[in-house]
């Protein structure tokens, strides 16, 4: 068993995980309609690809990545596509349930290309709420060296239990989703970090290690207090490994999965099945019948909540995620979607409004119970001010605005609240750095290469004069010498700046699923043009080089 270090801070709020963990996992009823949305990932939403009347089955793809940090989307029922619109698809089911399944694959042998392939066409994206899609960041070894893969089996937060009922029954294939991902980014061990008060997952995946090869796994069991799932705070509290402020955990060479993903990439990669089903915690004082249910994605929130007993009556509102990180749905209309993972239907009395914001007093608790080690309350005062630059020189994106600094706050201010506003402010004023930046790139290169053309038209022009002056019996000298020195410096330049393009998209997607990408993806397909434009350049240089240069 691997060894615990500690993280700072944390809290031990109520765990109310009982009402949804005493019930077998089952799958929730067929839907007889289903409403995809086009954006269930960090990134661009995905582009549609079906049209209203067209039949679909379970699996097909209806809606195809878009851009570098995207995902496919894919037919959750069988049926025929009812309206697609900028946002959203919807399919009336016929009841067949007609499955359409990609061939098996059988990853101990399988190229590394083709299943990061079937990771790309099965859309599978992390279930553990951010949703980075997953064949992105299976290829971050192109990047970083990677020596080890998490199981993140915490579940740290109240009231959701989907990683603990999915271990409970399927801890073997958990693993074997793991060693997929370990073969892929050449990883030298895996270990699961799960908290103590999960014992039934823990007995499973003890009878699972034996099975678990070729890659060794270890599995650690830690205390229970949150925000231990943090990936941060895990790594830590695994392998005594801190993460630098404004990096992630594969630059420290280290990357997390949940059990929900690692098992989906199996079901994709073993059995050819796209993402179009996940398990959903049913919880709270509001529903008779708590549990854990296989939903299929676009089911209406409402339609499983009264699937499980919803007493509308004694319902306050209903939060899709946990307490402490999750969100109040607007309405019971909603669609699960793959960021589903708990929908907690609560009474007045399980969740009472906050009270009233009193002034700050200055008394710390914020600061004791910070898992990052940031002065909350200092960042109250400097996002509230709007002064960003102190933010920013106080580690304000370091927070992972788990709510540890809210909960025990006697005044009762939303500290999280005013970290994201700062945090949204602040990335857009970044956004609008970068395109200023890059618009003046972009002039730049263009003032350099009428530069270089106009150059290149003016040696053409006097080689052509001096030829037409010298006399017939002199051989005329070979074209203009070939500056491959240059295009290979130009080259390789291109080259760095489509890797700091995708470096920074792909970190600004897992910062911020919600941010717009627009732009970034902009500057990557510009970059990308460049780099295009420079290999044709290098490439007719070495053939005229060559050319000259042979007798």
């Amino acid at each position: 068993m691997a060894s615990a270090f500690d993280f700072p801070g944390g809290i031990y709020p109520p765990e109310r995980k009982q009402r949804s963990n005493q019930s077998a996992l089952i799958e929730a009823p067929l839907p007889s309609r289903v409403t995809l949305p086009l954006q269930q990932h960090s990134g661009q939403p995905a582009r549609p690809c079906v049209s209203a009347g067209d039949a679909v089955n379970v699996g097909s793809v209806i809606a195809k990545r878009e851009g570098m940090i995207s995902s496919a989307l894919h037919a959750s029922i069988s049926g025929t596509v009812s309206e697609v619109s900028a946002t959203q698809i919807t399919i009336q089911g016929d009841g067949q349930d007609t499955w359409q399944r990609l061939p098996s694959l059988d990853w101990r042998v399988a190229d590394t290309a083709a299943v990061l392939e079937r990771l790309n066409e099965s859309g599978i994206v992390g279930l553990g709420g951010a949703g980075f899609p997953t064949h992105i960041k299976a290829r971050v070894v192109e990047q970083h060296a990677i020596h080890t893969l998490v199981i993140n089996a915490a579940e740290c937060e109240p009231y959701i239990t989907v990683d603990d009922l999915t271990l409970r029954h399927s801890a073997n294939e958990v693993l074997e989703g793991a060693q997929i991902i370990a073969k892929l980014c050449g990883v030298q061990q895996i270990v699961i970090g799960i908290e103590d008060n999960k014992p039934e997952a823990i007995t499973a995946l003890q009878h699972a290690l034996p099975d678990s090869q070729p890659v060794p796994v270890e599995l650690s069991v830690i205390s229970t207090r949150y925000p231990s799932g943090g990936e941060r705070q895990l790594i830590k509290k695994l392998l005594d490994i801190n993460v630098p402020s404004g990096e992630l955990p594969a630059d420290v060479g280290v990357l997390c999965h949940n059990p929900g993903t690692l098992l989906a990439i199996l079901h994709a990669v073993r059995d050819g099945q796209p993402l179009v089903s996940r398990i959903v915690t049913l919880t709270g004082e509001s529903i008779n019948q708590p549990g854990n249910r296989w939903v299929r994605l676009g089911t209406s929130v409402r339609e499983l909540l009264e699937q499980a007993g919803l007493n509308i009556a004694e319902l306050h509102q209903v939060i899709q995620g946990g307490p402490m990180m999750g969100t109040p749905l607007p309405t019971l209309d909603t669609p699960v979607t793959k960021l589903t993972n708990c929908l907690i239907a609560a009474t007045r009395e399980e969740f009472p409004p906050a009270p009233a914001e009193s002034p700050c007093i200055r008394c710390g608790e914020c600061e004791s119970v910070c898992p990052v080690a940031l002065l909350p309350q200092q960042l109250h005062w400097y996002a509230r001010a709007q002064e960003d630059t102190k933010l920013e020189r106080y580690h304000l994106f370091d927070c992972i605005e788990c709510g540890a600094c809210s909960y025990v706050c006697p005044s009762h201010i939303p500290l999280v609240v005013d970290y994201r506003e700062a945090k949204s402010r602040i990335r857009l004023q970044r956004i609008e750095a970068a395109k200023a930046e890059h618009a003046k790139h972009r002039f730049e290169h263009r003032q350099a290469r009428l530069a270089r053309e106009e150059a290149e038209k003016q040696a053409r022009r006097q080689a052509r004069q001096a030829q037409q002056r010298r006399p017939a019996n002199i051989a005329a000298p070979s074209s203009e010498k070939v500056d491959l020195r240059g295009l290979r410096i130009a080259h390789a330049a291109a080259k760095a700046s489509v890797k700091k393009a995708e470096k920074t998209l792909a970190r600004v997607a897992q910062e911020d699923p919600k941010q717009s990408l627009d732009d970034l993806e902009m500057q990557l397909a510009t970059a990308q043009e460049n780099l295009k434009a420079a290999e044709l350049q290098l490439a007719q240089a070495r053939e005229q080089h060559s050319s000259e240069e042979s007798p």
